[in-house]
């Protein structure tokens, strides 16, 4: 709503709206946030204990089934029931419990009203209502083992809390049940996050600045820039080009370090981004993608070897 306004009022008045920052979409990869199960493929979870363990081994199970990387499954998950041998074992608990108690709270009220017109306070005061206080817990632990050795590779407790006044004049934004149900399933993610590699994207913008370049070669590069909508390969090849004809300024460098990156050639990014960074770029972006890098390399060199034991099994 407030965009569609904001081009109608540029219609009616002539002014320019901002244009949107052009951009290069990097493929990027986290490695695992905690475990190290790299040599870990079959997985079998275990029956978890406590009243809510049931439901968490299940989303745990299946969120670590669906876990894709590089178009293939990162995990086989083995059900213990079948006597098929796995590489390590999920066990835990999940419980939660309920405490409740008295609490007040101060509400205005009006305590007297003009005679002339009943709708209208001539006097308010602060009086206490009585208010139930209730906090929901949700306490799990998990554990990985390797069954090779029984090296615990992973293992974390989580605990999930809401706590909420329930008052005459407000009831609760959700009942116990629909906050177990939305705990575990956050709890799921983190455990997921925490034993299996991300992948994702991320727009970059790119550096427009034109100084230091020649007339032409400026125009060249603004055209580049603006090509990055639509053709971004093409707008690498442009800023490439350039370095034929003209000195690379620290924007350049940078955008080139980008173009390299987003086709993974890892080392000439890093050429790149250093050669900005010594041209005088002071942008945060830099760092960003030395860090983003690393994690992107590791993460792929992981997965090398982890399909390598993959494909021997």
């Amino acid at each position: 709503m407030r965009r569609w306004r904001m081009a109608l009022a540029a219609l009616l008045f002539g002014f320019a709206m901002p244009a949107a920052a052009e951009t290069l979409t990097i493929a990027a990869n986290d490695p695992p946030e905690r475990a190290n199960v790299n040599d870990l493929v079959r997985i079998a979870v275990d029956r978890f204990e406590g009243e809510d363990g049931a439901e968490l081994a299940q989303g745990i199970e299946a969120a670590l089934g669906t876990v894709r990387f590089g178009n293939r499954p990162y995990f086989r998950m083995i059900g213990l029931e079948t006597g098929a041998a796995y590489d390590a074992i999920v066990t835990g608990s999940a419980k939660a419990a309920l405490s409740e108690s008295n609490v007040t709270e101060k509400r205005k009220r009006c305590v007297e009203k003009d005679p002339a017109n009943k709708d209208k306070c001539l006097k308010e005061d602060e009086v206490d209502i009585r208010c139930r206080r209730r906090i929901v817990t949700v306490s799990s632990t998990v554990r990985l083992a390797a069954v090779a050795d029984g090296s615990v590779r992973y293992s974390r407790p989580l605990v999930t809390r809401d706590e909420q006044n329930i008052c005459p004049d407000r009831q609760a934004s959700r009942t116990i049940e629909d906050f177990v149900a939305e705990a575990l399933r956050g709890q799921v993610d983190t455990i997921r996050r925490d034993v299996a590699p991300r992948a994702y994207t991320i727009d970059v913008r790119v550096d427009e600045n034109r100084k230091g370049l020649d007339k032409p070669v400026a125009e060249a590069f603004k055209a580049a820039v603006r090509q990055t909508k639509t053709d971004p390969a093409g707008a690498c090849d442009a800023w490439a080009a350039m370095t034929r004809d003209a000195e690379p300024t620290a924007a350049l460098a940078f955008n080139l370090g980008l173009c390299a990156e987003q086709r993974h050639d890892f080392a000439a990014a890093g050429d790149w981004y250093g050669q900005a960074q010594r041209l005088g770029s002071k942008s945060r972006d830099i760092p960003a993608a030395f860090e983003r890098m690393a994690r992107t390399q590791r993460t792929l060199a992981d997965w090398e070897a982890r399909q390598r034991l993959m494909d021997g099994n």
